[in-house]
């Protein structure tokens, strides 16, 4: 069996044996975008990044949906940057290159070839989902990188005997666990992975203190969470309900499934083709280094421990939100921590196909001319997972150079409307647009108008772009919604005595809806920016919702 390392084999990217082109790579991509979000980047926050941002200047030790670490990390680099659009962003490529560190040193520990490092750092910067990651600051970002420094971790504790590895792994996984809750799908692969090896894995005799101090530090770092939630009744726990529509969640009934249940197929239909989408011909080189890493199992049984446990730690997240179309909808970047173990794994099938592809390119050109077509596409020798990995690259150098400009892109005919263009550019139209509409109000005689919608993300960017970065309320629970975090400021609280008698831009909802809570509503047009066209209004004379 020849293997990457036999001697006789012609070498495949010996110049990445070191650590120098890996991290050079990395450094070098996280400064491009830095600079990029910096002087370059035509867009605007994302409600998603609006909102977290309007977290981040209401700190606290948690939040509704979610746990503190995005608030704080974007008010560490506001506090440094201002409340910019670099303010909020400027952690995103670090984060980024947190985790393709991260993964590229599992690649190398879990196979001891750095150039498997090296191709798995490569797959970091073109999968689609992980070039956005590297540039909008959300959630996602921070996460994938304590998924990944929490699986290296795991390996060096369970394969490596670290006892040092299992209390830092406690922490990691409560600092994830303070961005997204899904972190806690990780401890079940690792206890799938410890009983799939528990005749091979000699574990020290000390292994119940490694796994206390684990538990201790994980305890330690989501007290935050916890308290915040006792105090308030533990909205998370409704919220989560609410996502799948089950009884006790925060979706009104009328809304949810909790009468009945009720599945569409085209949840899971476009949970898979998304993931496609997101994930690029990479999802396939994860195919491929799976069915190959199974294959060679018993002839390269000293290997298999490292492409088992890269396997294992990847399927939870798939499978988990495989599970949630069953009740709903999910979006595309849910999944994205199941494919960093994956890709590590990928980074290892890399070097073992482009070995055989050099092996059989060398064999070819031996022959005597003219030599015989043996390729799939060219002339020469190919293989399956060459030309995906090759496809993977291109891909992933098309679509992270086209997504710095989609502004452009969408002004192709025919390429425009399939282009999210106006979740990206429009905030900063929409807040002039909604600026123009106050100074008409006070044109009016209206006296300190406030701004209230019926959305949060759209009242977190309101509250980001309007001149001064006002207080703007939103109106959500009062109209059979969701409850949002707005519903837990006080300086955002819809029932502050001050706010009667005020006059309101309105934006969303109904006249029906707005009536109840002023004296008269004027409609207006839908404001320039807004690309879902809702409607707008002028509240006058403010009442309150509450009232009888």
């Amino acid at each position: 069996m020849i293997t990457p390392d036999d001697t006789h084999t012609p070498p495949y990217a010996t110049w990445s044996r070191v650590w120098g082109p890996t991290i050079a790579l990395i450094l070098i991509v996280m400064f491009v975008r830095l600079a990029y979000i910096g002087w370059f980047s035509p867009y605007a926050l994302i409600e998603d990044e609006a909102h977290y941002w309007e977290w981040a200047r209401h700190l606290a030790l948690s939040y509704y949906s979610k746990g503190p670490g995005i608030a704080w990390t974007i008010a560490a680099t506001t506090s440094l940057f201002g409340d910019t659009e670099f303010g909020v962003r400027a952690s995103a490529p670090v984060w980024s290159a947190i985790a393709a560190g991260l993964v590229a040193l599992l690649a190398w520990d879990t196979s001891r070839d750095r150039r498997a490092a090296f191709t798995a750092a490569v797959l970091m910067h073109v999968v689609p989902i992980f070039q956005v990651l590297g540039i909008l600051m959300t959630i996602d970002g921070p996460y994938v990188a304590c998924w990944a420094a929490a699986c290296w971790l795991a390996w060096r504790g369970m394969e490596k005997r670290s006892a040092a590895a299992w209390p830092v792994l406690g922490l990691v996984l409560g600092l994830g666990f303070l961005f997204k809750y899904t972190i806690l799908l990780l401890p079940p692969a690792l206890l799938l992975y410890a009983w799939r090896r528990r005749g091979s894995m000699h574990l020290p005799s000390l292994m119940p203190v490694r796994l206390a101090l684990c538990a201790i530090g994980f305890a330690i770092s989501i007290v935050p969470v916890l308290v915040w939630n006792a105090q308030n009744g533990w909205p998370t726990v409704r919220h989560l309900l609410g996502h799948l529509g089950l009884p006790g969640g925060d979706v009104p009934a009328a809304q949810s499934h909790a009468a009945g249940y009720h599945y569409e197929l085209s949840w899971t239909l476009e949970y898979l083709g998304v993931q496609l989408l997101v994930v690029g011909p990479a999802l396939l080189l994860c195919v491929y280094s799976i069915g190959v890493a199974v294959r060679r199992r018993m002839v390269e049984p000293e290997r298999w421990a490292g492409r088992l446990f890269l396997m294992t730690c990847g399927w939870p997240v798939l499978a988990f939100y495989l599970f949630v179309t069953a009740f709903t909808g999910v979006e595309g970047n849910w999944p994205a921590a199941g494919w960093i173990t994956l890709i590590a794994l990928s980074g290892w099938g890399v070097v073992d196909a482009m070995t055989k592809f050099n092996r059989r390119v060398a064999a070819w050109e031996a022959l005597p001319t003219p030599r015989p077509k043996r390729g799939i596409l060219r002339r020469r020798p190919e293989t399956h997972r060459q030309i995906v990995w090759h496809a993977a690259v291109a891909v992933g150098i098309v679509s992270g150079v086209g997504m710095l400009r989609l502004d452009l892109l969408a002004t192709v005919p025919g390429v425009g409307s399939v282009v999210p263009i106006g979740r990206l550019t429009s905030a900063r139209e929409f807040a002039d647009s909604a600026a123009e509409q106050l100074a008409r109000l006070r044109e009016q005689g209206s006296d300190d108008p406030i701004v209230i919608t019926q959305h949060y993300g759209r009242a977190s960017q309101l509250a980001f772009y309007l001149p001064g970065q006002p207080t703007v309320f939103c109106a959500s629970a009062r109209m059979v919604g969701r409850r949002t975090q707005y519903d837990y400021w006080a300086d955002t609280s819809l029932d502050r005595p001050d706010l009667a008698g005020r006059d309101a831009l309105l934006l969303g909802a109904t006249r029906e809806q707005w009536a109840y809570a002023f004296d008269d509503i004027e409609e207006i047009f839908p404001l320039a920016g807004d690309h879902k066209e809702r409607l707008a209004f002028f509240g006058l004379g403010y009442e309150g919702f509450s009232r009888q």
